[in-house]
């Protein structure tokens, strides 16, 4: 077969008009290609020729194949780089610091906010807190309170629990209102339940599980809490422009007190802490003026004592 019969039979080939016998002679003929021995030019394929049987070859002969073959490389190709994608991004998020949106009340500055995922949040004064810019109620809801105190009506998630760090203590929640308080005035850390449950825990155990009414106070030098009883307006006072205090124990007094001027209230004398008190707190009064009013009612007199006003 001369090399115009050869070029007749490979358009053939390339048309599909190639008999079985013919087809056949071309695929075993391209298989022995690469084993031919050189032979003189007029009796074999010029290398152009040859590229353009491999080529045709390729896309008549096995394009099947090949295109199955590639679908599946393309595939995994995806994959691996959905994969290394994922990676990447996932090494950059855990390798990337976390960015904060703080929060800052002045002396006499009460703020309220609308957090991200809509719960509220009000600032009492001279405090300061973050939490996660990105993010926050979609992958997280975290806040730290640095300093001061704040009081959270947190609108309810199942999904993502809503937890206030506090020093050493952490206020987890699902849906409720409280009220944390890291004093700078004594070594004490305080959460009050407003609404619903709290669960508060320490690095060590969980120290309470809180119900409205009920208040954990956690001594940060001995690292131990105490939980009692509270009437919930008297401990956020500090919400309102006046209290009224209607026959309230000594120690709802001294709750309103604390948290109307950071100071806590101590009976010098047991029967003192049986009295009952009726009066009003207004802000637009001094600590010390509103100490004398409450001295007054029982002819009491007072004394500042390891920074805690002691009545007696």
């Amino acid at each position: 077969m001369d090399l115009k019969q050869q070029q007749e039979l490979l358009r053939k080939y390339q048309q599909g008009t190639a008999t079985p016998k013919e087809k056949e002679w071309v695929e075993n003929w391209y298989n022995a290609f690469d084993t031919l021995e050189p032979a003189p030019v007029e009796k074999t394929i010029t290398p152009a020729d040859g590229k353009v049987m491999h080529a045709a070859i390729l896309k008549n002969i096995r394009k099947g194949k090949v295109l199955q073959l590639w679908q599946r490389v393309a595939s995994v190709a995806a994959v691996l780089v959905l994969m290394l994608l994922g990676a990447y991004y996932q090494f950059k998020s855990n390798n990337t610091p976390p960015s904060y949106a703080y929060l800052t009340s002045g002396k006499g500055q009460h703020l309220k906010v609308i957090l991200p995922d809509s719960s509220s949040l009000w600032l009492n004064e001279n405090t300061k807190l973050k939490y996660t810019r990105n993010g926050f109620g979609k992958k997280n809801r975290e806040i730290w309170i640095e300093s001061g105190e704040a009081y959270f009506d947190v609108k309810r998630n199942e999904r993502l629990p809503f937890i206030v760090h506090s020093g050493q203590l952490e206020t987890k929640v699902l849906g409720t209102a409280f009220n944390v308080k890291r004093s700078s005035q004594y070594p004490e850390i305080q959460v009050s339940v407003i609404r619903g449950k709290v669960q508060v825990s320490s690095s060590a155990a969980t120290l309470a599980l809180l119900t409205k009414g009920k208040q954990v106070t956690y001594d940060t030098l001995r690292a131990k809490h105490e939980v009692s009883n509270i009437n919930p307006d008297y401990a956020t006072a500090w919400q309102v422009p006046a209290i009224n205090l209607e026959r309230a124990s000594f120690h709802e007094l001294a709750e309103a007190y604390y948290s109307l001027y950071n100071l806590r209230l101590s009976a010098g004398r047991n029967e003192i802490k049986n009295n009952r008190y009726t009066l009003t707190l207004d802000k637009q009064l001094s600590g010390e003026t509103a100490l004398e009013i409450i001295a007054a009612i029982h002819q009491l007199k007072h004394r500042k004592e390891n920074g805690k006003i002691v009545l007696h």
